[in-house]
């Protein structure tokens, strides 16, 4: 729904996937993986695809996933591989980009990535994992620091899943060592300070945001790097004595504005940790995953029918 007015409103047929079948007037049936540098990857559940959108130019592009993988049973990321200089990530619409799969590999749950490269229009060579896990696969969004991708393993765990892009290699990271009143929070994956992979942890009233250090001979520790008590945060639904506590949990993370989603109550909030202010977005009464969607292009000598000048949106299931 357009918040906007003209002429920064986005219409919403802009963000029209094209997801109806106009000669057998069916709807593809997909589900949301990632959204990044403009782009947004979608799993068609009925066919062994993967669907790269574009909305604001309309670009579609339906990919086949490659045979190894299972059904329907694998998470991925999409991402610009632009690697210019003087590139900023936003205005990628014409930039090369690449696709990331991570599926389990059969019963044996050691899974296996395979990456797409727009350049080439093709997969690369199968990814293994020499070590057994389980794959976390709500579609939660995986987490773009430095040049690695990030998934929560598993919904009651911490361990993350890592996979370098520049080394092709997965890898599995224990979470930090949290104590009991936090072991059962509602959790997702941030980034902390200096480019570093953190952790955050609602367990209400509190926030506990960890930090992953590496230190010269390559161990890493876990820290706590701050605590938010979120009670001080301004514009979130106070606790109202005599009636049913709010339920409060971590819906997402905003890797490009270092914020957080939060379901409270009915409604879903985004927070700014470094101001510890927040914002409504919308009330309903199911609310899932919410993945942020970030996009513009330079509005000199640019047109594109129907668009705006400069566009900030989020896409719900």
């Amino acid at each position: 729904t357009p918040i906007m007015d003209r002429p920064d409103r986005i219409p919403p047929s802009r963000f029209d996937l094209h997801l109806l079948d106009i000669d057998s007037h069916t709807m593809w049936m997909v589900e949301l993986l990632d959204c990044r540098h403009g782009r947004v990857l979608l799993m068609d559940t009925l066919w062994d695809e993967v669907i790269m959108c574009e909305p604001i130019t309309g670009e579609q592009r339906r990919l086949t996933v490659p045979p190894e993988f299972v059904r329907n049973r694998f998470t991925g990321a999409v991402l610009c591989a632009a690697i210019d200089h003087d590139h900023v990530h936003g205005s990628c619409h014409s930039s090369p980009f690449n696709v990331v799969l991570i599926s389990a590999l059969g019963g044996n749950n050691q899974p296996i990535a395979c990456v797409y490269s727009s350049e080439t229009g093709e997969w690369g060579d199968i990814i293994p994992s020499s070590v057994s896990f389980e794959l976390f696969y709500d579609h939660t969004p995986g987490l773009l620091v430095g040049n690695a991708l990030y998934w929560l393993l598993d919904s009651i765990g911490h361990d993350i899943l890592k996979f370098d892009l520049d080394k092709q290699s997965l890898a599995v990271i224990r979470g930090p060592p949290l104590t009991n009143d936090f072991r059962h929070g509602s959790h997702c994956i941030i980034q902390a300070g200096d480019c570093a992979i953190g952790f955050a942890i609602l367990s209400y009233p509190h926030l506990q945001m960890w930090q992953r250090n590496i230190n010269f001979h390559g161990v890493a520790t876990w820290v706590l790097w701050k605590t938010i008590d979120m009670r001080m945060i301004i514009g979130l639904p106070k606790q109202i004595q005599g009636k049913r506590t709010l339920m409060r949990r971590i819906l997402g993370y905003l890797e490009d504005s270092d914020e957080i989603l939060l379901s409270v109550g009915r409604g879903a909030y985004k927070v700014q940790l470094k101001s510890k202010k927040s914002k409504k977005l919308c009330e309903n009464s199911y609310l899932t995953r919410y993945h942020s969607f970030n996009s513009f292009y330079p509005p000199v000598g640019t047109f594109i029918a129907g668009g705006c000048d400069g566009n900030d949106a989020c896409y719900t299931r």
